[in-house]
Order: C-alpha cells, then sequence, then structure tokens
C-alpha cells in the first residue's frame, strides 16, 4: 500500500490526457514511486523558491512537476513537461 496519496490538479489531468500511450505507462509507473518515496527518485530536483519537485518521466520523455504535504502524506502533480526531442 502506497505510503502517500495523489491529488491532481485540472492541469495535470489535461496533459496526462494528451500523453502518447507509452509516456503514459512511464508516467504511471513513476507515480507508483513518488506515492511510496516522493524524494528517494535520485534524479530528483527541488526548487526551494516554489516548493515544487520534479522527476524525469523516462531518459527523455520530460518531467513530472509535484509538490509534497507530508503531515497530510500528499503528492499533488502540478503538471508534466514534454521532453526535447
Amino acid at each position: 500500500m502506497s505510503r502517500y496519496t495523489l491529488k491532481s490538479v485540472a492541469e495535470a489531468d489535461r496533459q496526462y490526457a494528451n500523453l502518447p500511450e507509452d509516456t503514459r505507462r512511464l508516467v504511471d509507473r513513476c507515480i507508483q514511486e513518488l506515492l511510496e518515496n516522493p524524494t528517494g527518485n535520485p534524479d530528483k530536483q527541488y526548487d526551494s523558491q516554489f516548493d515544487q519537485w520534479s522527476v524525469p518521466i523516462g531518459s527523455d520523455k520530460g518531467w513530472i512537476i509535484y509538490g509534497i504535504v507530508d503531515h497530510a502524506r500528499l503528492v499533488i502533480l502540478l503538471r508534466f513537461l514534454p521532453g526535447l526531442d
């Protein structure tokens, strides 16, 4: 069972729906990892100015941008940034 729960904002929902199927599968895997340990990915980046995190989607599919509310054990998906081809 996941340690955190997930909340997604409308923009992230729209972006997720428009992702290619193979990228959606990578995103789903990344989200499962985030829910177990939102800061565990060694490729994570933290932006203290905006209090948000990012992790890559695979090696070239873009980024997942998210926030963490530790006391509520909540991961909030903010948006997906496409990779640069």
